[in-house]
């Protein structure tokens, strides 16, 4: 490098400045097509525009690079040697940067399959569960079905005591069955107190509900699930079925309690006489008789709500059992489950 400052007739050090000027000025002087091109000058002039070249590109590196000691500790991560040069610093940046990305997706990698892995086992706990939901929405459709069947033999007994309140007959409230010796009867309004509650089955879908399996089901499924099990259209059966339905008994047991007592004295109504010998008495009460019809039509609406809540319920169990199909036909292969439905080709 001390050739090249010789060259342009500098000392080492020169400023970018005065290798400037002196490089203008041998420029002029040696300019070969000044000179005739002259083997000399030309040689000459190609040493100046050498020495100038290497001469200006190093005092431009000089300028960009800075003193270690002058670093903060971050950029001294990334120096090579006593200076700083921001090429050194952006090729280990890069190699940093790429290490790092490696690093991260191997680990990202691994987490994802053990994700997968544990969504695997999560995967047929799901559908053992969904099973089990299954079944017992089978379960609630015989509920359904129970209860509407006793609701409806209460619903003729009821009916039919309406109906013949005013009869002139001493056996108006009892149905007798059979005839001669085997013939028996039953008072009707002795199964009066009766109240059945609405209470379907729900175990399952509260474990499900905690162990996560909602998730894996479809969205409309799980709407109609939640309405199944606690909707506004089952608070209302319950409510009807037995808050409603007990209101109304309660009045009747008021009745006996607060003024047959005192007008009859006896109040038996378990037993078949009570009701053959003060018939003329009870037949005269309308409140009682507006009582029964009170009832009667509670248990209508009871009945239309439960032939609602059944259809939907039987709704949600083809649902499920169409999800629950299409679930065992996926197979899964490292993790990954694939459809074999989607694969088919039409």
């Amino acid at each position: 490098m001390k050739a090249k400052y010789k060259t342009l007739g500098l000392k080492k050090g020169a400023s970018q400045e005065e290798i400037q000027e002196a490089y203008d000025r041998l420029s002029k002087e040696l300019d070969p097509v000044i000179n005739n091109n002259e083997t000399f000058f030309v040689e000459q002039f190609a040493k100046v525009k050498v020495a100038y070249s290497a001469l200006m590109t190093k005092k431009k590196q000089d300028e960009e690079e800075i003193p270690v000691k002058e670093l903060n500790w971050f950029l001294k991560l990334f120096t090579i040697g006593d200076k700083f040069s921001f090429r050194d610093f952006f090729d280990r940046a890069k190699k940093m940067f790429i290490e790092f990305m490696a690093i991260f997706f191997g680990v990202f990698l691994s987490l994802a399959v053990d994700q997968k892995r544990e969504n695997s086992n999560h995967r047929d706990d799901n559908i053992n569960n969904m099973k089990k939901l299954k079944v017992e929405l089978q379960d609630i459709l015989l509920y359904i079905d129970e209860h509407v069947g006793n609701l409806s033999i209460y619903h003729e007994f009821f009916t039919n005591q309406y109906y013949s309140w005013e009869e002139d007959s001493d056996s108006v409230f009892l149905i007798i069955y059979g005839e001669g010796e085997d013939a028996f009867a039953i008072a009707p309004l002795s199964l009066y107190e009766e109240v059945m509650p609405f209470d379907p089955p729900e175990v399952t879908y509260n474990s499900v509900q905690l162990d996560g399996t909602f998730r894996f089901l479809d969205d409309t499924l799980e709407h109609e699930l939640t309405k199944i099990y606690s909707g506004s259209d089952l608070f209302f059966i319950k409510e009807n079925a037995y808050k409603v339905d007990q209101s109304i008994v309660d009045d009747f047991v008021a009745r006996i309690s607060n003024k047959w007592v005192l007008d009859i004295g006896s109040t038996e109504t378990q037993y078949n006489e009570f009701w053959f010998d003060n018939r003329e008495y009870i037949q005269k009460d309308y409140y009682m008789k507006n009582n029964l019809r009170r009832r009667l039509k509670n248990f209508d609406n009871v009945t239309g709500q439960l032939a609602e809540h059944r259809a939907r319920v039987e709704g949600a169990q083809h649902l499920l059992d169409s999800i629950l199909t299409a679930k065992e036909k996926e197979i899964e292969i490292i993790y990954w489950v694939v459809d074999l439905d989607f694969l088919k080709l039409e």
